[in-house]
């Protein structure tokens, strides 16, 4: 069976939000929603959807600054909405980091084709992860993490770290990529705080926490997860 993707729907309009879901959930997909910038970067830190459908005009944050903020930390599609046809902004638009364009108003069935052919792209977010040399397995869809093959309790943020670097595994990520992906812009110099979750991670992963051999300190870099 097919996994569900999740389509995350921003816009102020409540009306349009209801109209893309009601369509969308039509063609199986699941379906979060937000109406401005502020609460699409929150959702995609919390939930991980496989798209952003992201309008351009909104009030406190517009689309372009949304984008902007969202590629710090995501390399996730986004399909961007206006009402502007000007060929300046759509290139300001796909600048900030946007992957593709519709004009409103817009043809359901021309949405539902371009999300397709951006989610043909790019593999499931909530796939099944494994790093450690196996020993450390991600159901993303129950929210369940297995560490030698037993089920490991680990706090909303430690998930969140963990799966970061479990997506990255073998990479360095660095401090400053890690804290703003899960805590927010405000805290990418917090590298004490990173430090104590990481020893909270430790903790619940490793055979020894004081000597390390999945979770690995780059000293003055960041952090990498045997792959």
């Amino acid at each position: 069976m097919e996994q569900q993707r999740t389509v995350l729907v921003v816009d102020d309009d409540q009306g349009l939000r209801e109209l893309i879901r009601i369509n969308l959930e039509h063609d199986g997909y699941g379906i979060l929603q937000a109406a401005n910038g502020l609460e699409c970067l929150t959702l995609v830190r919390e939930h991980r959807p496989d798209l952003v459908i992201l309008d351009v005009m909104m009030p406190e944050m517009d689309g372009l600054e949304t984008c902007g903020k969202l590629r710090e930390f995501s390399q996730i599609p986004v399909l961007m909405l206006t009402a502007k046809v000007q060929s300046e902004d759509i290139i300001t638009g796909l600048d900030r980091g946007a992957d593709d364009y519709l004009i409103k108003p817009f043809n359901m069935d021309e949405l539902s084709a371009r999300i397709r052919s951006l989610l043909r792209r790019v593999p499931p977010a909530q796939r099944p992860l494994a790093a450690g040399d196996g020993e450390i397995r991600i159901d993303q869809q129950k929210r369940e993490v297995i560490v030698r093959e037993e089920v490991v309790d680990l706090t909303p943020t430690e998930y969140h770290l963990l799966l970061i670097l479990t997506e990255n595994a073998g990479k360095v990520v660095e401090h400053e990529h890690l804290l703003q992906a899960v805590w927010g812009q405000e805290y990418t110099k917090d590298n004490d705080y990173l430090k104590v979750y990481i020893w909270h991670l430790r903790r619940k992963l490793e055979m020894d926490p004081r000597n390390p051999k999945l979770l690995l300190t780059e000293w003055g870099v960041g952090y990498r997860l045997v792959p």
